[in-house]
């Protein structure tokens, strides 16, 4: 026993003689740096995420289109496996293609359309209510005005990236140096700027959307307080009766759509011009110093109260299916609609922000441009965004052509309008 004892006590001799010989032990790594470690290890091995692509349909300008795609190709190079395919319609096409895609499960994953879209779209069940994808806290950074343009039966359907889609008075300092203060002064200063190739003003005739700030100022208003249609009634009358006789007194263009209007201005042949805020960059490009804006003058002592509203970003149901669909989604939206993003509209196309916070910027307060944009947006009211007012403005819109072109009556085109809309309203199920 002692000898084994004995030899066992050389190996342990010899076993430690061999180790010391090898050199100094190694510290001992604490726990958490070994955790960290591992943790680094886990990051530089863990896969990158998955490519995704989600299509985009929208239905904005040329010139915005270009500005769209470089705000898309910075939002790619930040979230390099995102893959955004954008497609343009026109406005109508872009809604009617939307409906038939989604009814087919073929619908694009986001939308960027008028917010007044939500009251077909959510009448279908084709987008998406906002909250199943955005939390409280992110729709609180837009204005609740903002949010209201596209809620629906108590539901808001749309995200939107500015606040506005209003229309106002754009002059050319050149041929008018202040712009009239109400629209009897514009009729009377539009005739005597009217010779040869310059016409005293101009707008969109036949766009049911520049002639609702014409009814306003009458009182009228295209759907009541319970969202039905109202057009037999002595306002509407009374509006296409003074529209009608902008055109028969050579106030206006004889035929003018928004296309006419618009290179009029732009080539300085039109003193005045009724347009949007979506214009007004490409007006101060064509204007320069001679660029101005005022609200619309009041008629009769009362406002042209335009429609405001939003393009706003809506999202198909199909997306809620595919978590990962949903998540770039929600990713892009947030991108697109975000503080940095709506200073670029700001700067760049002088759109209004739906943001608090970019709202407060100097550039709004420092700019007379954005000022008196500021100033013909307080004289709107909401466009709504029920289903109704689809079917108001697909009655609208024959009964004011016939009207400009000397085919219908005032009294017989707003019988016609409200049984049109009445007919329309009857095919939705809301009432």
């Amino acid at each position: 026993m002692k000898k084994h004892l004995l030899v066992l006590l050389s190996l342990l001799v010899v076993a430690s003689m061999a180790l010391a010989a090898c050199g100094a032990p190694a510290e001992e790594v604490p726990a958490t740096e070994a955790a960290a470690t591992e943790a680094a290890t886990e990051v530089a091995t863990e896969a990158p995420a998955e490519p995704v692509t989600i299509t985009f349909w929208e239905q904005e300008g040329e010139e915005v289109d270009v500005f769209i795609d470089q705000l898309i190709a910075d939002f790619q190079a930040a979230n390099p496996n995102i893959t955004v395919e954008r497609t343009h319609y026109e406005n109508e096409a872009l809604r009617d293609q939307f409906q038939t895609a989604s009814l087919a499960e073929a619908a694009p994953d986001v939308v960027r359309v008028p917010s007044d879209f939500a009251g077909p779209f959510s009448t279908l069940q084709i987008v998406a209510p906002v909250d199943q994808l955005f939390d409280q806290a992110f729709l609180d950074q837009s204005f609740e005005g903002a949010l209201e343009n596209s809620k629906v039966a108590g539901t808001y359907w749309g995200i939107p990236d500015g606040y506005g889609n209003h229309l106002m008075l754009i002059y050319n300092k050149s041929l008018i140096a202040e712009p009239p203060a109400t629209f009897e002064d514009l009729i009377a200063t539009a005739k005597e700027l009217t010779t040869g190739d310059v016409q005293g003003f101009a707008y969109n005739l036949n766009e049911p959307y520049w002639g609702a700030g014409f009814y306003g100022s009458f009182g009228g208003w295209p759907l009541d307080a319970e969202d039905k249609p109202q057009f037999n009634n002595q306002a509407f009358i009374d509006y296409l009766t003074f529209v009608a006789a902008l055109k028969t007194d050579g106030v206006v263009p004889q035929e003018c759509d928004y296309a006419c209007a618009d290179a009029m201005m732009k080539e300085g042949k039109a003193a005045m011009i009724i347009n949007g805020d979506w214009s007004l960059g490409e007006y101060q490009t064509a204007l320069g110093e001679n660029f101005g804006v005022a609200p619309v003058p009041s008629i009769n002592g009362n406002a042209y109260t335009e429609m405001t509203g939003n393009k706003a970003f809506m999202f198909s149901t199909a997306v809620l299916d595919d978590a990962a669909k949903k998540d770039a989604v929600v990713k892009f939206v947030t991108f697109m609609t975000s503080a940095e993003v709506q200073k670029r509209w700001l700067d760049e196309f002088k759109r209004l922000p739906s943001n608090k916070e970019v709202a407060n910027d100097p550039a709004i307060s420092s700019d007379p441009i954005l000022v008196a944009s500021m100033a013909a947006l307080s004289n709107g009211r909401g466009q709504p965004a029920a289903p109704q007012m689809r079917c108001a403005w697909d009655a609208w819109r024959p009964n004011l052509e016939g009207v400009m072109a000397g085919t219908l009556t005032p009294e017989d085109a707003a019988a016609a309008a409200q049984e049109a809309a009445d007919a329309c309203v009857a095919t939705l199920g809301t009432n």
